[in-house]
């Protein structure tokens, strides 16, 4: 195995999931969404143990994903959040996927080929109550569709939903409070009109934690059960654990004199005598080039800076001030190691992202082993 590797604990994703439930009323359920190779943690093996932990749905982005999950064998409830296209329509339909939908072309188009499969698509209508991305924006516009999906013979309206664009910032509740009221209005005009979609919802991580009523009978959690609690402060802390640690090992020591650079651009140059660790890793691992000069990595439970730019497939770390560090030390690129830790929130700040796109980006050649307490 690769000297590189991520290591993800199946026994703190439970329990994560465990702590978000409590949160939850008894006849809601829960839609773990894996989308994007689960956020970095592999598609498959997370849904599967999601599901085991008390998942009800899975949520992917791209009928792509769903296929994958259906061909390792899982069975339940796929939704696929964003909008397809025409070409992704006979995936939807042999695969048994939910698809998310918001024009009646689209409805019409996914009705058809469904009928000349004989088949029936489940599909979720989505609310653009003020994210701005996709959905239906007018109450009388999503009456109209879900009307003209009920007539539809091979479509069953299975859900409605909608995304907040601001929970997670408690400064802002204004907004997302205008968003679940906008949503409400759509609910009470369909139900008027007698349709009554067996799932609706609205909460992801951060509206699960700070808006219960945003909760209905089904909430989404992306980011809060890989151990991430949303970007911004919020209301409560639930003690999330991250689940994902990445190391890596030292594989080559040198020392080098005043005037010496290291790596592409000489934007590291030495101001002394210094002893650096070459590293196995870069930002064709995922390891974002960003980091260069700024970012740090943890060596025998100390802090190594990262100097010079971040190659493809290779870094430099400065480990003057650990004399003790040899070739095949264990370096900690995220995770814990004695009294230092850095995580994904850490590296997030360094480069003004966020910790979702911090685990995202970690490439599939970086191999992923599972692990239990």
């Amino acid at each position: 195995m690769r000297p590189t590797r991520v290591e993800i604990n199946l026994n703190k994703l439970d329990r994560n999931i465990q702590k978000i439930k409590s949160l939850l009323n008894p006849d809601t359920e829960l839609m773990a969404v894996v989308k994007a190779n689960a956020y970095g943690h592999g598609i498959v093996e997370i849904a599967n143990q999601a599901l085991k932990s008390g998942a009800r749905f899975l949520g992917v982005a791209v009928p792509e994903e769903g296929v994958q999950l259906r061909e390792a064998g899982i069975n339940c409830d796929i939704l696929v959040l964003s909008g397809i296209g025409v070409d992704q329509i006979d995936l939807v339909v042999d695969c048994n996927l939910s698809v998310c939908l918001f024009t009646t072309e689209m409805a019409r188009l996914i009705n058809q080929k469904a009928g000349n499969k004989q088949k029936k698509v489940k599909v979720h209508v989505k609310i653009d109550s003020g994210m701005g991305r996709i959905g239906v924006r007018d109450v009388n516009e999503a009456t109209s569709l879900c009307t003209e999906i009920g007539k539809m013979d091979y479509l069953v309206l299975e859900g409605i939903f909608t995304h907040f664009a601001c929970a997670d910032e408690c400064d802002d509740n204004g907004y997302s409070l205008m968003q679940l009221e906008r949503f409400n209005k759509v609910l009470g005009a369909i139900r008027k009109a007698g349709i009554k979609p067996r799932w609706i919802h609205a909460a992801n991580t951060a509206s699960i934690i700070n808006y219960p009523e945003s909760h209905y009978n089904l909430v989404r959690t992306g980011i809060g059960m890989y151990g991430y609690e949303p970007k911004y402060s919020t209301k409560k802390s639930l003690g999330l654990e991250p689940i994902l640690n990445w190391y890596t090992k030292i594989v080559y020591l040198k020392e080098i004199g005043l005037g010496c650079s290291v790596s592409y651009g000489r934007t590291y140059i030495a101001e002394g005598s210094r002893k650096v660790a070459t590293l196995p890793v870069g930002y064709g691992d995922g390891y974002s080039r960003l980091l260069s000069n700024k970012g740090w990595v943890i060596i025998r439970g100390k802090k190594a800076p990262i100097i010079g730019n971040i190659c493809m497939d290779q870094m430099l770390v400065d480990v003057t001030d650990i004399p003790e560090a040899q070739i095949g030390d264990d370096v900690v690129l995220i995770g814990q190691q004695g009294n230092e830790s850095i995580y994904a929130d850490d590296i997030a700040k360094l480069y003004g992202t966020i910790s979702y796109e911090v685990v995202t980006n970690i490439n599939k050649r970086v191999p992923r082993v599972y692990v239990e307490d």
